[in-house]
């Protein structure tokens, strides 16, 4: 090695000191109560939800992580609490030309769901094409129960007041197992392709009424399973959910157009109750055009527009 070189060298490695003290320095000392103060109050604000986090700091290299999170509808009826979530950017990723996003849930039995979404750095800065081009996912015996409630909860304020009341007093329980990855190809969604299996396990539904005698169903079967190849997303006639007193498949295609926005659902849910959800919801059913506590609903049309129609 010459003299020149070595000095080279040695500058290099001082700016790179620099920078990565700089940044250890900057992570450690950032002020994280105000900023997790600021996260929850605009969360909150957002979305109507009850924010706690018990602590927040760095994650490697860049990212936070949130211990102690409890999320609640506002009047505390229905919540989830979460172990920790970890949230980064990949800076290797961004070196190549791509924006890259991992986020770890990590529910109270300590289930993980583990999350990956990226874009290319020129779609989202000149296109303004916020489409990720990867979405993959990995589940491991994750709690799925308070995040499923919350939702119902959720859903019954803009829901129809037939099964407004309905909706809270479900109470679903379960956990997520499974992995997806599905990687699309923008500019020709042809080219696009992925994998997704995903099941529900020591999965059941009861209602919380005690003037309804409503068995607790619980579930056989609890699967959504589809892969994508040539630009449609098939799903497999296994998905669907099952317990001993409802039945429900999911089947159908998914085609993909461009814009992404454009593409094709052609998807047919038959539900069929029977015994005592059949006695006391099946009038529910005929009133959205199903009979005798049977439903086929159809979701067909565009993703931005798509159109839900239920019939006998």
């Amino acid at each position: 090695m010459t003299e020149q070189t070595r000095k080279v060298f040695n500058a290099a490695w001082y700016v790179l000191l620099f920078f990565l003290g700089f940044l250890i320095f900057f992570l450690f000392t950032f002020p994280y109560g105000v900023l997790k103060e600021a996260i929850v109050s605009e969360i909150s604000q957002a979305t109507g939800f009850t924010v706690r986090v018990k602590e927040m700091g760095p994650s490697f290299l860049v990212g936070m992580d949130a211990s102690g999170v409890r999320i609640s509808t506002a009047d505390g009826s229905a919540q989830m609490e979460l172990k920790s979530i970890d949230a980064s950017v990949s800076l290797l990723n961004l070196f190549i030309g791509r924006a890259k996003v991992d986020v770890e849930l990590v529910s109270r039995n300590n289930g993980t769901l583990d999350t990956s979404v990226s874009w290319g750095i020129w779609q989202l800065l000149v296109d303004k094409n916020y489409v990720p081009r990867r979405i993959a996912l990995e589940a491991k015996d994750f709690e799925l129960g308070g995040l499923v409630n919350v939702a119902l909860h959720h859903a019954s304020k803009t829901a129809n007041d037939m099964i407004k009341d309905l909706l809270v007093q479900l109470i679903f329980k379960g956990n997520l197992s499974g992995q997806s990855e599905i990687k699309l190809a923008i500019d020709d969604p042809l080219q696009s392709t992925g994998d997704v299996e995903l099941k529900i396990d020591k999965a059941s539904l009861d209602l919380a009424n005690p003037t309804l005698v409503v068995a607790k169903q619980n579930f056989k079967r609890a699967i959504v399973k589809a892969s994508l190849k040539g630009g449609r997303l098939q799903i497999d006639n296994k998905s669907g959910f099952e317990t001993q007193e409802i039945k429900t498949d999911v089947r159908g295609v998914v085609s993909l157009k461009n814009p992404f926005q454009n593409s094709i659902l052609d998807i047919t849910i038959p539900l069929k109750l029977e015994g005592t959800l059949k006695e006391n919801f099946g009038f529910i059913l005929s009133v959205v055009g199903g009979n005798e506590g049977q439903l086929n609903y159809k979701i067909s049309g565009s993703i931005a527009r798509p159109a839900f129609e239920g019939s006998g």
